[in-house]
């Protein structure tokens, strides 16, 4: 029984793109489907992962991804904010710089993303959630520079 449980999760994750955290109270996170502005200050507009225009609070990850654009446009991010950064083990002698902007979170992608969540102080489990997003630094809308959410 327990079994069929977990694949009903399974088709309703892949359906619904909706991830229920197991053993909380806290509401179910939505996988992102797109790159939203948020306002940071002055003229200043990031570029965020965000499910619909103006939620924010969303996952990326390995097996959380459905959307093709929004994996390219975080590699950029990770590539323009902390190219000089070193991905996490086993890929420990390539540069974030030198990642692929392939679309697939995979695991280049992912120690990418270790190596980020490393360096500001997030939980370092690869997947992006509002732990990395309070955290890191997204490029602007101009492609310019790199600012803090």
């Amino acid at each position: 029984m327990r079994r069929f449980g977990v694949g009903v999760a399974a088709v309703l994750m892949a359906v619904t793109g909706v991830v229920v955290s197991g053993g909380s109270a806290s509401a179910a996170t939505p996988l992102c489907d797109r790159m939203a502005s948020h306002h940071v200050g002055g003229n200043i507009d990031i570029l965020v992962p965000a499910i619909g225009a103006n939620r924010h609070t969303c996952l990326i990850g390995s097996g959380l991804v459905a959307n093709y654009k929004i994996v390219v446009q975080f590699q950029a991010t990770m590539v323009k904010c902390y190219g000089g950064l070193r991905l996490a083990s086993p890929y420990g002698d390539e540069f974030i710089r030198d990642l692929d902007m392939d679309g697939s979170f995979g695991p280049r992608t992912q120690a990418a993303l270790k190596a980020v969540q490393k360096s500001v102080g997030a939980t370092v489990d690869g997947s992006y959630g509002p732990n990395t997003r309070d955290r890191m630094k997204f490029v602007d809308n101009r492609d310019r520079y790199c600012y803090a959410y």
